[in-house]
């Protein structure tokens, strides 16, 4: 399989309808992972005026599922098989900013890590997950 260009992909990644549901966009996506924004609103409040920790979740789960496709062979497509997340501190609204990163890389099984952080630098989730490549159809 041929590999992408980082910036083709990352032109692709932006324009993923649930990024753009979101409103999350794609910073970066190297060999050293991956780099996610989005601006917390109104509509990704909950209950009690912060951040639902689904948003966060997602944009963990983004952030590290692009580190993998990132890597080369660039574009290779993988799943989460699993994943936890740890919230630490609520979301207020304004910038939330998620890197992600790999950990192990193996054949099927990749394994990476996130971290989410506000516009003050703070860490307010971070999560792991377990990742599986998935041979093209």
């Amino acid at each position: 399989m041929a590999s992408e260009p980082a910036d083709v992909l990352l032109d692709s990644w932006n324009g993923c309808g649930y990024y753009r549901l979101l409103g999350m966009e794609v910073l970066r996506a190297d060999d050293e992972g991956s780099e996610f924004r989005v601006d917390i609103d109104d509509r990704h409040l909950q209950a009690y005026g912060t951040g639902h920790g689904g948003v966060a979740a997602g944009l963990l789960d983004a952030a590290m599922g692009l580190a993998i496709l990132a890597r080369p062979p660039r574009g290779e497509p993988c799943a989460t098989l699993e994943m936890k997340v740890n919230f630490l501190a609520p979301i207020h609204p304004g910038e939330l900013r998620a890197a992600g990163r790999v950990v192990s890389d193996g054949r099927r099984i990749v394994v990476a890590w996130a971290d989410a952080t506000d516009a003050d630098g703070r860490v307010v989730a971070c999560g792991s997950g377990t990742f599986m490549r998935l041979e093209r159809r």
